[in-house]
């Protein structure tokens, strides 16, 4: 049998298979048209076309597909353009081994992003949840090479257009979607996957969802009032009354442990609070007296013990409500748990504590989370006003 022809489909369609007795797997046949250009059909009759070269001393080859999902046509085109990227002094299988090796959107998030993000976030778990809501359906099949800004602009794009299904969903929420595609594309880049983080390019949506409602010091009187009366579930109430008194975030006080309390010094110790930093919070007459009065749940390490045994309070939205409409307090629907810190800020700043005060009171990383409460309160703008007036007058 001549193995050296010129390939048309009928000849390599007429190829027979190898034989069965044949010491090699499959029979190699050679097109006398383009060189390098080989088929191999097996002892199954199965075919295949391959290209054959030498790089540097190396023989080498490239699988090219199976006849007749290719034809010959097809495989000779395949043929000239790897033979192009030769004669440029590249080698065609290394670049395709390399290619093999870039991970695609989503097994770079689960396998290098993720596990990353576990040690160092806290809330890594709501990156989970926009990355396969929002993320992995559109992008999460591509290789994370073939990502680009278009890609990551269309992300946005879908989120923020209402659909049959949904509305358009808020600004913020598009920014934290595509927060989590520029962290992995700072990632990408980190570790010499892309030379680009490409999500970088797409800027992010203005948003203008502040909540600027407050509680004065009035309103906070009485809701620590109503707090501490709260009878159906002490913890809660305590637990309200404490955020209302030492301008923690939620998850701050409601997972404190009374390993880290300590009554003689007056301190609850925070082991890690939002920016990754542990704090000290510094405890009234009150609140010593609102914690030392709070039945200790046997075998429960959290102070504020939830249902569950050994487990913290969960979910205490609705008694939240329940306490706000207690304390003759409207507009309830504007107030959520975060609300308690905003208002701490906002009553030392119109008590005339200087935003030094306010920034070390919440842990402030950075000044100029504490700089928005300079002119938050209509009171203090008036006694700004006034003053003014005085010096001028």
């Amino acid at each position: 049998m001549n193995k050296k022809f010129k390939f048309t489909n009928d000849r390599i369609r007429s190829l027979p298979a190898n034989d069965k007795a044949s010491s090699s797997t499959e029979l190699e046949v050679t097109d006398t048209e383009l060189t390098g250009l080989k088929c191999l059909s097996g002892k199954s009759g199965n075919k295949r076309f391959l290209l054959r070269y030498t790089f540097n001393g190396r023989k080498r080859s490239i699988n090219l597909g199976r006849f007749p999902d290719i034809d010959v046509a097809a495989a000779r085109k395949a043929v000239r353009s790897y033979r192009a990227m030769l004669a440029e002094g590249r080698d065609p299988k290394g670049e395709q081994e390399v290619q093999q090796q870039i991970p695609t959107v989503s097994e770079f998030f689960w396998h290098t992003f993720l596990p990353l993000q576990k040690k160092h976030k806290k809330t890594w778990k709501s990156d989970i949840e926009r990355f396969k809501l929002h993320i992995e359906p559109l992008v999460g099949h591509l290789k994370y090479t073939d990502l680009k800004a278009t890609h990551v602009q269309l992300i946005q794009l879908k989120l923020n257009e209402p659909t049959k299904d949904r509305p358009a969903y808020a600004n913020a929420t598009c920014n934290r979607v595509l927060a989590v595609l520029k962290t992995m594309g700072q990632f990408a880049v980190r570790f010499d996957i892309v030379p680009v983080n490409e999500a970088m390019k797409i800027k992010l949506l203005k948003e203008d969802n502040v909540r600027t409602r407050f509680l004065d010091a009035g309103e906070m009187k009485a809701l620590i009032r109503e707090a501490l009366a709260y009878k159906r579930n002490p913890y809660i109430g305590a637990f309200i009354a404490m955020l209302a008194l030492s301008g923690t975030r939620n998850s701050e006080m409601r997972l404190a442990k009374y390993e880290h309390l300590d009554i003689d010094e007056r301190t609850l110790f925070i082991p890690r609070t939002k920016n990754g930093k542990s704090r000290v919070v510094y405890l009234s007459d009150l609140a010593i007296s609102i914690l030392t009065n709070l039945p200790k749940k046997p075998g429960n390490p959290y102070i504020f013990a939830g249902r569950k045994p050994g487990k913290p309070l969960t979910d205490c939205r609705v008694a939240y409500r329940q306490i706000l409409l207690r304390a003759g307090i409207k507009d309830i629907e504007n107030i959520v748990f975060h609300t308690l810190r905003h208002s701490v800020a906002s009553n030392l700043v119109s008590a005339g504590f200087s935003l030094n005060d306010v920034q070390a009171q919440l842990a402030h990383q950075h000044y100029t989370s504490s700089m928005r409460y300079a002119k938050l309160t209509v009171e203090r703008q008036r006694d700004t006003s006034e003053q003014l007036t005085d010096i001028v007058s």
